[in-house]
């Protein structure tokens, strides 16, 4: 189940991308029974009568299936409710995002049947789905920000030293804290795929979870402070000055839709990468090989 969440809320997003070019009315569109891969954006979708399509799925609009269709792989509305009548079959999953799923009782569903944020339903109506997840989106990186605030402050206080360390690698060693932070990603991902489900992953999976939530913390909070030393470059041993002017440029770069999430990620890379290449602060940039930053000759 959690697996098909995440998928769907994937698929999901990918549609919303392409919802921003592309506008819908708001009228219910019929789908047309040549269509084999029926989506409708920005309105209504009904699957007619006795039709068989393989996907169909709906963004700001309810999603209706009438009697005697099939589909034979997945339905899904995202802001909206799904509508199963009679005799309706659906070889795969049907789910709602923002709204219900209403089905009866001769519909069958072969697959898994849920829903995700039912109770928000009136938002999605007022602020569209565009709306309602920017304002998903900003609730999410709030509750983020406020938390990486408060132990940026703490660790400011215990680990000076190697927050000023691991920022000093991201600056003199990009590249390699660029590397070292996608490398050590894959590596969790490939090595939590590998043990998951085993007597080994069951002790070892938390342990490197929680090694990686202090990797991103340290790296992050590291790279808040490297941010503020580039803004306030002639005080630069005003560290919680720089932790907090670099926490506020990340987090109104968050709040840009889409493009600021994904930029918020890649810059976190270089403090990840870095805090590894440093050894979480130990060796400071000085003391670590040229590598790929070669041309840098900026050192600290």
């Amino acid at each position: 189940m959690q697996w098909k969440l995440v998928k769907w809320w994937l698929v999901g997003f990918l549609a919303l991308l392409w919802a921003i070019w592309v506008s819908g009315s708001t009228l219910p569109a019929q789908a047309d029974p040549t269509d084999q891969d029926i989506f409708r954006i920005g309105g209504d979708l009904v699957i007619a009568e006795s039709q068989t399509v393989n996907d169909a799925f709906a963004i700001g609009g309810d999603l209706t299936v009438q009697p005697g269709a099939m589909v034979r792989g997945d339905a899904f509305a995202i802001g909206g409710n799904l509508r199963l009548e009679d005799d309706v079959q659906v070889a795969g999953d049907a789910f709602a995002i923002g709204g219900r799923v209403m089905r009866s009782d001769s519909a069958v569903v072969s697959g898994s049947e849920f829903t995700v944020l039912e109770n928000f339903n009136d938002l999605f109506e007022r602020f569209g789905v565009l709306g309602t997840l920017y304002l998903g989106n900003v609730v999410f990186w709030v509750v983020t920000f406020v938390a990486a605030a408060i132990a940026g402050w703490l660790l400011l206080l215990l680990l000076p030293g190697h927050i000023d360390a691991i920022a000093t690698v991201i600056h003199a060693r990009p590249v390699m804290s660029l590397v070292f932070g996608i490398g050590g990603f894959a590596t969790l991902l490939i090595l939590t795929v590998l043990i998951s489900g085993s007597v080994i992953g069951a002790i070892v999976i938390p342990l490197v979870n929680l090694v990686a939530v202090l990797t991103g913390l340290l790296g992050g909070i590291a790279t808040c402070v490297w941010l503020g030393k580039r803004i306030r470059a002639q005080t630069p041993n005003a560290r919680f000055q720089h932790f907090w002017l670099g926490w506020l440029l990340l987090f109104v770069i968050s709040l840009i839709p889409i493009a600021g999430g994904l930029l918020i990620s890649l810059i976190t890379l270089f403090g990840f990468g870095a805090t590894l290449l440093s050894r979480y602060g130990v060796q400071t940039a000085s003391t670590l090989p040229m590598g790929l930053d070669r041309l840098e000759h900026q050192t600290e």
